[in-house]
């Protein structure tokens, strides 16, 4: 995981040192939830406290999110996976979303749902009273890894989502599958 987050990293910069902070960041957010699911002896760590790991490098908008949801426990691997893509998805919104003006807010919600007959773990990332949003046209790790990698490394679907009002991130998972 460390060796595509500094490869993918260096691909998908303009400058060294764009990739260093990009590095930083992302081994920073895999080391608090690498720490935090060794406090818990590698097995499920609660979501909620992942969730507020996961955003500590964006303290300085932390009255401007809001996260929301249920008791549940995700396994090692979807942690660091999940955890990661929050971090992108916050980073994100510092740059372009509604971290970067003073007014725009991020929820983040989750809830247990049946779908199918399977539980499932639905999340969803929106972003309000940001700028105006536009897709972008090119994509860097940290989209991929939103847009795509997540939904497969979790057994599930990931999808995100550019209205104007802002982004929106959706993952829908097997519950069973991010505990283990």
């Amino acid at each position: 995981m460390v060796r595509a987050i500094v490869s993918q990293s260096l691909k998908s910069t303009v400058s060294i040192e764009e990739a260093g902070a990009a590095i930083d960041t992302r081994l920073a957010t895999l080391n608090r939830t690498v720490e935090q699911l060794l406090d818990a002896d590698w097995g499920a760590a609660p979501l909620d406290a992942l969730v507020q790991n996961a955003l500590v490098n964006f303290s300085p908008y932390a009255g401007r999110w809001q996260c929301s949801g249920p008791p549940v426990d995700l396994g090692p691997s979807s942690a660091m996976t999940l955890m990661l893509a929050l971090n992108e998805l916050a980073t994100n919104a510092v740059k372009f979303g509604a971290f970067s003006n003073e007014t725009g807010t991020v929820e983040l919600t989750w809830q247990i749902v049946e779908v199918g007959g399977a539980t499932q773990l639905w999340l969803l990332w929106t972003e309000r009273g940001g700028p105006p949003v536009r897709k972008p046209e090119r994509q860097g790790f940290g989209s991929r890894l939103i847009s795509t990698a997540a939904g497969r490394s979790l057994r599930g679907r990931a999808e995100i989502d550019f209205p104007q009002s802002g982004v929106t991130w959706t993952l829908v998972a097997p519950l069973a599958a991010l505990r283990g």
